[in-house]
């Protein structure tokens, strides 16, 4: 989830419902790609009447992380890094 959305988020959002909309839609990914499992339904997810859009900013986060989103569970190293970042972030608000 967390590099999903370091890597979704622009700092040029245009509006809270805009930052919304990503989020949900990393998390939506993040959740499917911890396996075949777990199905969570779309509905919550979606915020768009259409759902194309919701569509269309999955495949575009799939095509350009769908790499580092596999090794994040394959590569104990990646994972450690990834969680090594995020806890950077917090640091401030000690």
């Amino acid at each position: 989830m967390f590099m999903l959305t370091r890597e979704a988020v622009a700092p040029t959002l245009s509006s809270e419902s805009e930052l919304q909309r990503i989020v949900l839609t990393c998390f939506y990914l993040s959740y499917a790609y911890m396996g075949n499992e777990i199905s969570y339904p779309l509905k919550p997810f979606l915020i768009d009447a259409d759902r194309e859009k919701f569509w269309s900013r999955c495949l575009t986060l799939i095509d350009k992380y769908s790499g580092n989103m596999l090794k994040i569970n394959s590569c104990p190293a990646f994972f450690g890094e990834m969680i090594l970042e995020l806890t950077t972030y917090g640091s401030d608000f000690d």
